[in-house]
């Protein structure tokens, strides 16, 4: 089982869920900011993003060590790396955005612009991590229920976003580090 887990169950899925709502919470800030002039929103965007950075830094670290627990050289293991690229952009992006605007000393175009990506990139990744947890089995061992979750109908292979989704996989590496 992995060491990173609670109640039987892995840490990383408990914890993306703070990234996965501030980040795009940020965005949304950023629009209403942007359509009303209203600081405030400009302030709740930075304090979201702020925390979207932080709880995805937390949530990085349990999903590293569940990534571990991924057999290398397999297919679970290439969406995986796919999974943890778009979320290292993501987090690259965040940082730079909350950079920009501490620079700027607030939001401009260049921040609501890198809002969009950090949001568009979290809900991308999300589905290349359900993918990894849900429909490939690669859960922690022991970890609860989640072979009997019901597939997810977004990601499946015959659909239009699975097809996507298998074509950008091929490109990534199968193999990375295990603890085997």
């Amino acid at each position: 089982m992995s060491e990173s887990t609670a109640a039987h169950r892995s840490l990383h899925p408990l914890l993306i869920v703070a990234p996965a709502a501030l980040i795009p919470l940020g965005f949304i800030f950023d629009a209403l900011h942007r359509a009303t002039d209203n600081e405030a929103y400009a302030k709740a965007a930075y304090a979201s993003l702020a925390g979207g950075l932080i709880g995805g830094t937390v949530a990085a670290v349990a999903g590293a060590r569940d990534y571990l627990e991924i057999e290398s050289d397999s297919e679970v293991k290439r969406t995986a790396n796919v999974h943890a690229m778009l979320n290292g952009g993501v987090m690259a992006v965040t940082v730079a955005n909350l950079a920009l605007r501490s620079r700027d000393a607030g939001p401009g175009t260049g921040s609501l612009i890198l809002s969009a990506l950090g949001a568009l990139g979290i809900a991308v990744s999300g589905l290349f991590g359900a993918r990894t947890a849900h429909e490939q089995n690669a859960h922690a061992p022991g970890a609860g229920p989640a072979g009997k979750a019901p597939d997810l109908d977004v990601a499946q292979p015959d659909s239009l976003i699975g097809k996507a989704m298998q074509r950008v996989e091929r490109y990534a590496p199968s193999f990375g580090p295990t603890l085997y």
